[in-house]
């Protein structure tokens, strides 16, 4: 509701949040509070701008990669049909903004001021950017430094407000929600090492449905699948898209979760690449397995999931934007091959079952976001773990913590009105449970325990006062930041 409140307000505003946060989920709330003829959805990828009704930034900024000097791009912006979606937006949503170039959104930003020809930061467009630092970075080729957005020179006076959402929902196990934390961190302690490596032993299949494998390169993922489902006896059903555009494909390839031609078989493994029926588990990410195909003419798969549901998939429908607001749409199964997919296609994306390789991982923040897909720890499977994959981006996390030393007050001061049924009877003396349920409540605007802070602030609790309790964490935690 304040992220809600903040955009309401006109303000630029950043959000961010671990895997499973809500993220996405606030995201389309923003979206469809604003007014559409005004507002243009974007993200890094394509898949994560279909899910939000949206376009590529790269489509709706159209200056190409954004690596020619400023006067071209800004002729590039200048043609008319880009122009015009310049000169409309108010307000510009940017999602998965890990995964954009920070040299790319200082260029955006001169480009907007120069097109709406407005000295204010990007042009006075109300900005609403959404992503996880900590997760996947820009993509760099090899000689090239890794520039976040928010090292842009222009991020500061651009964004006006930074807000972290905390509380995870995806996952409800507390163990894996910790290890999780401490994985995001690019923290490997001995006892989240032995976690992920006794996953090992989980078993990869459950009612004839094997779990997704995770690959940190595409052409891996490619080549499982096509393998996979030419091992399989029987015909092979194939089912190809309609498109609103054909000399379009590769646009539409490129922003719609599945593809222009879907080849099945029976005991084909697959996986939902859209909501049917939330209510019955037919999500996104659903995991199933083919186990039949109608005898009418359009021969639809049969597919049994998971959650238990045998469902017949019918063709469902994508709309997405095109580099001119013009709205295209492709047909199709609502199914892809899941023997296996690649780390960057899984970002945003929460699975039932996966095993994971990561002795290829090659990145910063790619161990989480391949870790952070499972639901549950039940679920998952990781081969041949290395504490060394487990990395984060110094850069990224001195971010946080800034982030996160602004946020600290305002936090605090929201925390111990919550707190505050414990704190009516100044005279009541307190044990260590009652401390341990304040603590939480007051710890949780920091991202982090500061076990010194708590053993002072026990000892205080024992024989004294709350106010006391609160001084000790007033001298012990906030003296260091």
């Amino acid at each position: 509701e304040e992220v809600l409140g903040a955009v309401r307000s006109g303000k630029s505003v950043f959000f961010t949040g671990s895997a499973g946060t809500g993220k996405s989920f606030l995201l389309k709330r923003i979206v469809g509070s604003l007014p559409p003829n005004i507002t243009y959805a974007t993200a890094s990828t394509g898949v994560a701008a279909c899910h939000i009704g949206g376009t590529t930034l790269h489509a709706f900024a159209g200056i190409g990669s954004g690596k020619a000097p400023l006067e071209q791009c800004i002729q590039l912006a200048e043609r008319p049909g880009v122009r015009q979606h310049w000169l409309a937006c108010q307000h510009l949503i940017i999602d998965e903004i890990s995964m954009v170039d920070g040299k790319f959104f200082d260029k955006l930003e001169a480009v907007a001021r120069a097109v709406r020809k407005r000295d204010e930061p990007f042009g006075g467009i109300q900005l609403i950017i959404c992503g996880d630092f900590l997760q996947l970075p820009p993509v760099c080729k090899a000689n090239e430094e890794t520039k976040f957005c928010f090292q842009a020179k222009s991020w500061r006076k651009c964004i006006h407000i930074n807000m972290e959402l905390t509380e995870v929902r995806r996952q409800t196990d507390k163990t894996f929600v910790s290890l999780l934390s401490a994985i995001r961190l690019g923290r490997c302690t001995e006892e989240v090492t032995r976690l992920l490596m006794q996953t090992a032993a989980h078993r990869s299949e459950r009612d004839g449905i094997l779990a997704t494998r995770l690959c940190t390169h595409k052409d891996d993922v490619e080549i499982t699948n096509e393998r996979r489902l030419q091992q399989l006896p029987g015909e092979v059903h194939v089912f190809e898209a309609l498109d609103s555009d054909p000399m379009l494909v590769k646009l539409i390839d490129a922003q719609c979760p599945v593809g222009g031609r879907v080849e099945l078989k029976l005991g084909a493994q697959v996986m939902l690449a859209k909501n049917l029926d939330v209510s019955q588990g037919l999500v996104n990410g659903a995991r199933g397995v083919v186990v039949g195909f109608e005898s009418e003419q359009k021969g639809l798969p049969k597919v049994r999931f998971l959650c238990g549901v045998t469902q017949l998939i019918k063709m469902e429908k994508w709309v997405i934007k095109g580099p001119s607001g013009v709205h295209l749409s492709r047909q199709q199964l609502p199914l892809k091959l899941a023997w296996a997919i690649s780390i960057h296609k899984s970002q945003g994306m929460s699975l039932d079952c996966v095993e994971i390789s990561l002795s290829r991982v090659f990145e910063s923040g790619q161990a989480y976001v391949a870790l952070s897909r499972a639901r549950s720890l039940a679920g998952l499977r990781v081969l041949d773990f290395d504490p060394k994959v487990v990395r984060a981006d110094p850069a990224v996390l001195q971010f946080y913590r800034q982030l996160r030393r602004h946020q600290l007050p305002t936090q605090v001061k929201k925390n111990l009105l919550l707190a505050k049924p414990a704190l009516c009877n100044q005279d009541e003396r307190y044990g260590h449970q009652d401390v341990s349920v304040f603590l939480s409540r007051i710890h949780t605007c920091s991202g982090r325990r500061d076990e010194a802070a708590e053993r002072a602030c026990s000892r205080a609790a024992l024989g004294n006062n709350i106010s006391t309790v609160v001084l000790g964490l007033c001298d012990t935690t906030w003296s260091s930041g």
